[in-house]
């Protein structure tokens, strides 16, 4: 739940069980989670560095979890404008590229959907190890259902990582439940972002293809080899990954539909100010039961903060 702002997962259950409640040493924490002593003092040490954790008011040795309003709002700001930072660099890239000035041997622009399919199906023909995309917008060259070339790529053992912008998992969009499904079946891994602002293709970290959301738009289509530009495709792209909802849960969102009158009492709750143990203890709920539910209250408003889910809700008229 928590990978996307920086968390590995040992790091997740020993905050998750800080939040609980305190604890004295790792060897405490040990006896809780379950883990070793060595990871959980590593993860332990990890968390008081960053801030997440902290000693409590008894002194040394009482360690608890910072508050997560605060703590874990100031690292999904921090990543938003990280990526930011990034689109307006790409933004830049592609500007630059536009008119053809700046580009050589590791750049090379190609125009028309005939071209961009067979690249595209190059890209995957010629993939060793891994394929990584961003798909935003609608399908521009190859409809997923036609795409036999990842298909083969994955029975051949390629791995595939896949973040679909969240608008094209509703009903009716190119990329359905059912198809994801099928890609899943394959062995495609695939996350969920709210907004993916082009397409991209990497194909072994060696080649690959940038294109924009919309197929009529003055934004070049770009091959990409070896060189600055394909390093900053790659860094984007585990940018996002890191930050994505991981499906199957983005796909239960999408097909649990509107706000059942649970989710509505917890989400009232929320934009109250309650805080997420007083939310606990109101509805009769343990900690983490009500943060999977704010988690998925998060996603299915494609809201990356809690600030961000109470505009969300009130544009979706969900009180």
């Amino acid at each position: 739940m928590l990978e996307g702002i920086g968390l590995d997962a040992g790091q997740e259950r020993i905050y998750l069980a800080l939040l609980a409640a305190p604890a004295r040493d790792a060897a405490e924490l040990a006896a809780r989670t379950g883990l070793p002593e060595e990871r959980v003092a590593a993860a332990l040490g990890a968390l008081l560095a960053s801030g997440l954790a902290e000693d409590g008011p008894a002194g040394p040795g009482a360690v608890r979890a910072a508050p997560p309003e605060v703590s874990l709002g100031l690292r999904v700001l921090e990543r938003m404008d990280e990526l930011r930072r990034t689109r307006l660099a790409v933004e830049r890239l592609a500007r630059e590229f536009g008119d053809g000035a700046g580009a050589g041997e590791s750049v090379e622009v190609v125009e028309g959907a005939r071209q961009v399919a067979e690249r595209y199906a190059r890209l995957q023909r010629e993939a060793r190890e891994e394929i990584l995309c961003l798909t935003g917008g609608p399908a521009v060259a190859v409809p997923a259902e036609a795409n036999a070339g990842q298909r083969d790529a994955l029975d051949a053992g390629v791995r595939y990582r896949v973040v679909y912008e969240r608008a094209r998992l509703e009903p009716g969009s190119s990329d359905s439940p059912l198809l994801l499904e099928e890609w899943a079946a394959l062995g495609e891994e695939m996350r969920v972002t709210v907004e993916v602002p082009f397409k991209l293709v990497l194909s072994d970290r060696r080649r690959g293809l940038l294109l924009p959301r919309e197929q009529h738009t003055p934004v070049p289509r770009a091959v990409l080899r070896e060189g600055l530009v394909l390093e900053a495709m790659v860094w984007l792209f585990h940018k996002v990954w890191e930050s994505a909802l991981p499906v199957p849960a983005a796909l239960q969102v999408v097909a649990d539909g509107p706000l059942s009158s649970d989710d509505q009492h917890l989400l009232s709750l929320l934009l109250a100010g309650y805080t997420d143990r007083a939310v606990a203890s109101q509805l009769g709920l343990s900690m983490r039961t009500v943060q999977r539910r704010v988690h998925r209250l998060l996603a299915l408003a494609g809201a990356q903060t809690r600030l961000q889910l109470g505009w969300r809700a009130a544009q979706l008229h969900w009180l």
